[in-house]
């Protein structure tokens, strides 16, 4: 008996996306483990894309996925230990927690264009009025729904 298996190519994105709908922490072990054994895949990428990776999250279990992010970058080791290879990444997040748990630097988007960039620590001391009222989330200040 042959067995045909057919793989296919997921983003990371998907991946993310599949099992972040899961709430259980223990579902989060397996999102984990998953993404430990995708790391050992990314040997060939210059740079790798998270969209909003904590969407639905706890924060405990974002905390746990912030954490994961940092540590394939900032050690300079992927999730299993071995050296690095992704030297730069983008986190695309509207999440405060995310801001300033896995990213070092930020750009501030509104309305297609960057409208600020600075680093992490800069972002809640910044004078530009759409970061203010995005930090704070008040509803006064130029960013109108």
């Amino acid at each position: 008996m042959q067995d045909n298996l057919n793989f296919s190519l997921i983003t990371i994105p998907e991946l993310l996306e599949a099992f972040l709908k899961l709430q259980e922490i223990e579902q989060l072990s397996l999102l984990f483990h998953c993404l430990r054994e995708l790391s050992s895949m990314l040997f060939l990428l210059q740079a790798l894309l998270y969209d909003e990776p904590t969407a639905g999250l706890d924060p405990i279990a974002s905390t746990v996925v912030e954490d994961l992010i940092r540590s394939m970058h900032v050690t300079g080791e992927d999730a299993l230990g071995k050296p690095g290879k992704i030297a730069s990444y983008v986190v695309v997040t509207h999440q405060h927690s995310t801001i300033r748990r896995a990213v070092d630097r930020l750009l501030f988007l509104h309305k297609g264009k960057i409208v600020w960039e600075g680093m992490t620590e800069e972002f809640t001391t910044t004078t530009n009025p759409i970061v203010q009222q995005f930090a704070s989330g008040s509803l006064d200040g130029p960013i109108r729904y």
